[in-house]
């Protein structure tokens, strides 16, 4: 499979019609598959909450190949730990995630792509890995901290 302008432009069409804002495609072939390896194209206001993943082997790394997307890292209380923006044209493009991590991530432009690589088999999150403190997805308080997170800066709470 080609990772090219034709597949982007599908994606970012997809996530564009999407309530979400976001959409994805999977270059493994099962859910089973012992690497997970997908596109993801974010489109601006989409809002992934911060969550984390407790098995072990489920790290994260992800590599921006178009646009510019925020990731914060956050401790256990929702403090944030690091800020990081990625981006082809900046000098930090991907970050690895390690497992336990509170972490969220957002495109800052009005569409980004990300290729995001991890460990199989596929194990949908459940309602403990995501962070009580950060508002669920569809709550009237995403907007405002959506906002939060875009100025946030390492040591902030969210109040």
């Amino acid at each position: 499979m080609n990772l090219d302008d034709t597949l982007f432009e599908q994606l970012r069409q997809e996530a564009e019609k999407s309530p979400r804002l976001r959409s994805h495609h999977n270059l493994h072939n099962s859910y089973d598959d012992p690497v997970q390896r997908l596109l993801i194209a974010f489109r601006k206001g989409t809002y992934v909450r911060p969550h984390y993943h407790l098995q072990p082997n489920k790290w994260e790394m992800m590599l921006v190949l178009r646009g510019i997307v925020r990731v914060l890292l956050f401790d256990r209380e929702g403090a944030v730990q690091q800020c990081c923006e990625l981006s082809q044209q900046r000098p930090l493009t991907g970050l690895d995630i390690v497992p336990g991590t509170y972490h969220t991530i957002f495109p800052l432009t009005d569409e980004a792509i990300v290729l995001e690589v991890k460990e199989g088999p596929y194990t949908p999150a459940v309602r403990e890995d995501f962070a009580t403190w950060a508002p669920a997805e569809g709550d009237r308080g995403v907007a405002r901290y959506l906002e939060w997170m875009e100025e946030a800066g390492v040591g902030d709470v969210y109040c």
